[in-house]
């Protein structure tokens, strides 16, 4: 069906639904090596039926049945064995019914059959990492169609209903969960009952009485520890909360549920929404293709994300704030209100997304998070913009898919979320919020679809956003708009001339740019200060009567828009009094950004141009200036690979070459300034007792200063990592300190990390870091390293987390990425990974999407390695690595 048309699943796939699910009445019996399932699906006929088609992947069928009646089951003598035909290729099960049903009618079908958990598919059930001495801890993940894997569904986000859930399992395990309340009446302690007549198996039953769709079912069986807590709303409701851990890592938990405490009363008293459920519960896993998965009040969080150890760095601290309000926000977004289509999935994760950011600025300083979004944006690998330079992928409603899963990446997570920050612009705080009120009422225990999603807020505001969603949600491209300005200073007028070029063939954007107007002492003019929107090729935002005159204007603030920028008659001098007085934050970072982009541009086209004193004197002034915190000033002293020119950003091996050039000039001019504020910098004694996110600003201009001295690669400056390294009290530093050790020729640097692989490999979050400095080397021995770690008995591909570890930093590593040997190194290793980890390779695969944008030499390797992933790689084996390979070669041939 691929080879007929671009993608297998496109929207006329899905129409409307002939039955609509009412209830489940599912008994799941996990023995061994497989889970014996029996579903009795309550239903109501759409239209006239005789048959019925079910989704069913990678089943045995034993038995299906019609239950005549409305009792929990049928009398065994009035149960009809019903004639079915099981397609597995087309994963459905066709039911043939004993009667025509007409439409209207409700009816009841059983189904028994059996599941095989897998190791590394991971979805619907599968074996997760055991416990040492209990028995085999067993997850779900039914996002987007893993529900049909466990049993036959009508597997679709429409298919709403309530849920009674039987579990039967070892006794030896502490907890067997499903969606809802426990049934007290059979489970009259809230825990397991010893299954009568057998005390070595145990029974549960959950009552699920909200409707939900398939893809937020779970189901687990296993042993953890368990921490619990409550939160009490204003209302006087108590709310239990239960987070499960590996046994022996609950106090791994503590933080994260103050966490948790603290995000469940941000969101009521912010998005007005309060939990309906008895219990809300997280629950680690240690595989998983993603970092948490909302399942009606269960979420389940990756155990290396969920736990905030002594091993957790500051990245992973602040996705774990972000992942908790996230997953929480979702019991609104995605459970109660769902999307009505995968291709409607961006609803549910967008403005889960959005929330989870004004969370983040909450907590944490502003500026920092709004700058740490950006490097999301911009991220050469699997940002948004990187993605769409590609020319493969873009729309945020999609045209179509071969896997759900490819509907999970930046574009829907990323961009989609600056789409739902846009609207708010354009819309203001109080029409926005009653858009989102109206939306959330309105489509409550209900589908919605993207349409329906806006018509809310074009009701609310009294406004058309067609030209606003058309533009930003079904095309591939971004706006790059451009500005000039002028000031006559006669007449008080201060003039901004705006243009966008939009990608060919499409309509215009409807642009948000967040202004202001500046003076001599970095105030804003009064009543400059706006939201101007452009929604034309070209227009025109004028001052009058300005009772000041305006030093600059102040544009695109805080990345008002998702985009591309430019001040077409900036000038140096500009960038300088911009990076001095600008009141945004971000916009101070990016002139000095924009300063190092010449000088980066220079090298590129001139690899040996001087660099300019100029720009070393306000890097410097940057430098010795105290005034910014410390997240800001780490910003402002960052040399990045990625030009912000983007036509420059396949110049791969030139860009690194660019950047250690820039930062040597910096290491020469300004080596003992650099140590004296690395040394100043007390992220050691300061850190002992406190909270992990205490400090983390400092942490990242330590590591932001450390990269600077040890560019030098002199012993000088080896021993100084080294000293770092061992001096260290939390994992940021440890690593950072390690990372810059990998980069270096220090003789120690081997044995060093051979020592860190013996104290880490045992902890889980500790052996990712390590894979992760490994793969991140620059040496000339960086690959064989990389096969080392690969051959060790610790280390296991089928483990997600270290599998990514691993791999993926080598996809960003371009000082030995675009080598020869690193070309080949990543075809083998989508190769190898397609069958395991297809997300992973996926991931991995995207380092090739610019393969149409790369210089000659380059590009025709890429091209050749790509040819052979798409032989060893065929269509059946893995539909999203093929496709995503053949898509690569027709935009390098066209």
């Amino acid at each position: 069906m691929i080879g007929a048309r671009r993608f297998k699943y496109m929207r006329e796939d899905f129409g409307e639904l002939p039955v609509a699910l009412r209830h489940l009445t599912i008994h799941l019996n996990f023995v061994e090596d497989r889970v014996e399932a029996s579903n009795l699906l309550e239903m109501s006929a759409r239209r006239d039926c005789d048959s019925l088609e079910l989704d069913a992947d990678d089943l045995e069928i034993l038995a299906v049945e019609w239950h005549p009646g409305s009792g929990p089951f049928a009398k065994e003598e009035d149960v009809l064995p019903l004639a079915y035909q099981y397609q597995r290729d087309r994963q459905k099960l066709i039911v043939t019914l004993p009667r025509m049903v007409k439409a209207g009618d409700k009816f009841r079908v059983r189904t028994v059959t059996h599941c095989f958990p897998s190791d590394h598919i991971l979805e619907g059930i599968y074996r997760d990492v055991t416990p040492p001495g209990a028995p085999q801890q067993v997850m779900s993940q039914c996002q987007q169609w893993g529900f049909r894997r466990i049993m036959p569904i009508v597997d679709d986000c429409r298919a709403k209903c309530t849920m009674t859930t039987t579990i039967e399992a070892d006794a030896a395990y502490t907890h067997l969960i499903s969606n809802g309340n426990i049934d007290r009446h059979s489970n009259p302690d809230g825990k397991p009952v010893p299954k009568h007549g057998d005390p070595s198996r145990q029974i549960i039953t959950y009552e699920n009485p909200v409707p939900m769709a398939p893809y937020l079912f779970l189901v687990c069986v296993g042993t953890w520890d368990s921490l619990s807590d409550e939160v009490t709303y204003d209302s006087g409701r108590t709310v239990r909360l239960e987070y499960l851990a590996p046994p022996g890592t609950v106090d791994g938990v503590r933080i994260p549920m103050e966490i948790l405490k603290e995000a469940i009363l941000w969101i009521r008293r912010t998005q007005d929404y309060e939990y309906t459920g008895d219990t809300y519960r997280t629950i680690c896993m240690t595989k998983s293709n993603f970092g948490g998965m909302e399942n009606v009040g269960n979420t389940t969080i990756l155990t290396d994300a969920a736990l905030i150890t002594e091993h957790t760095l500051d990245l992973g601290l602040l996705y774990a704030h972000a992942v908790i309000v996230h997953e929480f926000e979702h019991n609104q977004c995605g459970s109660e209100t769902t999307m009505e289509t995968p291709f409607d999935v961006w609803l549910n994760e967008a403005y889960t997304v959005d929330v989870e950011r004004r969370f983040m600025a909450d907590l944490f300083n502003p500026a920092f998070v709004r700058l740490n979004q950006l490097d999301s944006i911009r991220n050469p690998l699997l940002g948004p913009l990187a993605m769409e330079d590609a020319g493969h992928v873009g729309r945020i409603v999609r045209e179509g898919f071969n896997h759900p899963d490819e509907l999970i990446d930046s574009v829907t997570y990323v961009k989609a979320a600056e789409v739902i920050r846009m609207l708010r612009l354009v819309l203001g705080d109080d029409a926005f919020h009653a858009g989102k009120t109206l939306y959330f009422s309105r489509y409550r225990h209900g589908n919605a679809n993207t349409d329906q999603f806006f018509q809310c807020f074009e009701e609310s505001a009294g406004l058309s956003l067609e030209l606003f969603k058309q533009g930003w949600l079904y095309n591939i491209g971004y706006p790059k708009v451009t500005a000039e300005t002028f000031y006559d200073p006669a007449a008080k007028r201060f003039r901004i001339h705006f243009e966008q070029l939009c990608p060919p063939g499409q309509p215009c954007f409807h642009v948000p740019i967040q202004l202001a107007l500046v003076d001599k002492e970095g105030g804003e003019l009064t009543g400059s200060a706006q939201v101007f929107q452009l929604k034309e090729t070209a227009a025109d935002l004028v001052f009058e009567n300005l009772a000041e005159s305006p030093v600059f204007a102040s544009m695109n603030r805080d990345f008002s828009f998702y985009g591309t920028f430019q001040l077409r008659n900036v000038t140096s001098e500009t960038l300088t009094r911009q990076i001095r007085l600008d009141p945004n934050a971000y916009n101070r970072v990016e002139a000095l950004r924009q300063l190092t982009d010449q000088q980066r541009i220079r090298l590129l086209e001139h690899p040996d141009a001087a660099i300019d004193p100029g720009w070393l004197s306000v890097y410097g002034e940057m430098l010795g200036d105290d005034r910014w915190s410390a997240a800001l000033k780490a910003y402002f002293l960052r040399i990045d690979e990625q030009p912000l020119e983007r036509r420059y950003c396949t110049w791969c091996q030139e860009l690194v070459v660019a950047r250690e050039k820039l930062m040597l000039a910096v290491n020469r001019l300004y080596r003992n300034d650099l140590i004296t504020q690395f040394e100043r910098l007390d992220t050691y004694t300061l850190s002992i007792g406190r909270s992990p996110k205490d400090g983390i600003e400092d942490r990242l201009l330590k590591n932001v200063l450390l990269d600077l001295i040890a560019i030098d690669d002199s012993p000088e400056s080896h021993v100084l990592i080294l000293d770092h390294y061992r001096q260290a009290t939390t994992a940021n530093d440890r690593v950072a300190a390690l990372l810059a050790l990998n980069r270096s020729s220090s003789p120690e640097r081997r044995s060093v990390l051979e020592e860190t692989y013996g104290a880490w490999h045992g902890h889980l979050s500790a052996y990712a870091n390590y894979l992760r400095i490994v793969s991140s080397g620059t040496r000339h021995d960086v690959f064989t390293m990389i096969e080392i770690e690969k051959a060790r008995p610790t280390f296991d591909i089928t483990q997600p987390t270290w599998c990514r570890a691993l791999f993926l930093p080598m996809a960003a590593n371009n000082k030995m990425l675009w080598t020869d040997q690193g070309i080949q190194w990543l075809a083998a290793s989508v190769i190898e990974l397609a069958a395991i980890n297809a997300t992973t390779a996926s991931r991995l695969l995207n380092a090739f999407q610019h393969v149409r944008n790369l210089k000659p030499g380059l590009q025709e390797k890429v091209k050749r390695a790509l040819d052979n992933i798409a032989h060893q790689v065929p269509e059946k084996e893995s539909p999203t690595i093929h496709s995503q390979t053949s898509a690569y070669l027709s935009g390098a041939a066209s």
